[in-house]
């Protein structure tokens, strides 16, 4: 079933971009209706806290780093948010047919990294979406924990939080794990989790030189949501 709603939403996608050019409200409906069918296939109940701290309006582009246990961060966040949010996508995902062309046309980004050109075109592109309203999700693991222990962060989306001068808005999502974690497709049902949504953190405090101090804060402020030692996977 998980796997029909995600077609039926991707030519959903597909056929309404191809005839309206004002599609991005659209989508959105149809990614949180998406969302909210794949939890209700596990009976998943979502508690959100803090929603107060997520920044309205558009004044800056807005980055959203959530940490990563399991297949489905990217649904719950986006029932707890319920806002134009798009993934930072892995370029190898952009090859898949008919799920390419739906995240294209639903204006999702990746960033190349390993071309330098093409990057500095990705990272212009992520900053124009960003001022026009998309709120881009992250995962700052870059992998999925296993067990729910926060892994040690990667440096590409606060090197582009630098590059776009973005607030970054770290959220939690509690127990996951529980639910269905790492690689292991086992799904628990009739489970509840907890998301977090903390205070942001202006990218424009930190610079290049300070980068590491960047990441550890978030870091850190989603290790005390998450009540873990900062030692734990650095």
């Amino acid at each position: 079933m998980t796997g029909i709603y995600t077609l039926i939403a991707c030519m959903k996608i597909i056929a309404g971009s191809s005839i309206s050019k004002n599609f991005r409200g659209t989508v959105d409906q149809i990614m949180l209706i998406w969302s909210q069918r794949l939890l209700a296939l596990l009976n998943l109940e979502v508690k959100v806290n803090g929603r107060e701290n997520f920044p309205a309006g558009k004044q800056k582009p807005i980055i959203v780093m959530c940490n990563h246990s399991s297949l489905y961060d990217i649904p719950i966040s986006a029932v707890a948010l319920n806002t134009s949010l798009r993934m930072l996508a892995k370029k190898e995902l952009f090859k898949i047919p008919v799920f390419s062309s739906a995240i294209r046309r639903g204006e999702f980004v990746s960033i190349d990294r390993q071309n330098h050109e093409q990057s500095i075109k990705d990272l212009e592109k992520a900053k124009l979406k960003m001022l026009d309203g998309i709120r881009l999700w992250v995962a700052p693991e870059g992998t999925r924990s296993k067990d729910g222990q926060l892994a040690s962060f990667k440096r590409g989306g606060f090197h582009l939080a630098l590059e776009t001068q973005a607030l970054v808005v770290p959220i939690v999502i509690k127990n996951v794990h529980r639910v269905q974690a790492g690689n292991d497709l086992t799904l628990y049902l009739n489970q509840q989790v907890e998301v977090e949504i903390c205070e942001p953190i202006d990218a424009n405090l930190y610079s290049k030189e300070t980068r590491t101090e960047f990441v550890n804060d978030v870091r850190n402020k989603m290790l005390a949501v998450l009540n873990q030692s900062s030692e734990s996977k650095k």
